[in-house]
């Protein structure tokens, strides 16, 4: 187990990535928090403290949110929970992973699944705009082909390893992830993300 320093962003994105973040990992597997301001409205007995679990070989990270509702200036909006008694969905990123030593950069690859452990179908998202990114250059080959084989590693493993639907999960939330959730919070010092 190592402390490391994350870093996060979007693919392609000229802003510098947000961070330092306070990170510890495990082998392939990182955790790390940040706060949520305080227009997030956190899950009864949780606060604003959000950690996020990466599996550096597939380059996918995962969070069950712990906001349920956010304040904008139109009013209040849900989160993906809503009308449940407390969170029971993940909502996991395909990531490109880059690292040197005890520093980690992770940017998102547009594709998203929502996986709800409460027995509701998963909802994956964002297909459209990975598509997008490659047709406008924005996303290079090489890094796509890269991307989809990962996610599809991802899928096979952690959601469905047999080909026809099953019951249940393969390894959902996966395993390795568990040392890292037990841990006591913060990971570091509590950066609070901007706005």
């Amino acid at each position: 187990m190592r402390h490391v320093e994350v870093w996060r962003g979007a693919h392609g994105d000229p802003v510098p990535p947000f961070g330092p973040l306070p990170g510890i990992r495990i082998g392939d597997t990182l955790a790390y928090e940040f706060r949520l301001p305080d227009r997030f409205i956190p899950w009864p007995g949780r606060t604003l403290l959000e950690r996020v679990f990466v599996l550096l070989d597939l380059g996918v990270s995962m969070a069950r949110p712990c906001w349920r509702r956010m304040r904008t200036p139109d009013g209040e909006r849900d989160g993906i929970d809503a009308g449940l008694d407390e969170p029971a969905t993940w909502y996991v990123d395909l990531i490109h992973v880059t690292h040197e030593q005890d520093r980690i950069v992770l940017r998102d690859l547009y594709i998203d699944v929502m996986v709800p452990t409460d027995g509701r179908h998963q909802r994956l998202l964002d297909l459209g705009e990975f598509a997008d990114a490659m047709e406008q250059g924005l996303l290079d080959t090489a890094t796509a082909i890269d991307a989809l084989r990962r996610w599809q590693r991802f899928l096979d493993r952690h959601l469905h390893h047999n080909r026809d639907p099953s019951g249940h999960w393969a390894d959902f939330p996966p395993q390795r992830v568990r040392a890292l959730s037990s841990l006591p919070g913060p990971l570091g010092p509590v950066v609070t993300v901007p706005g």
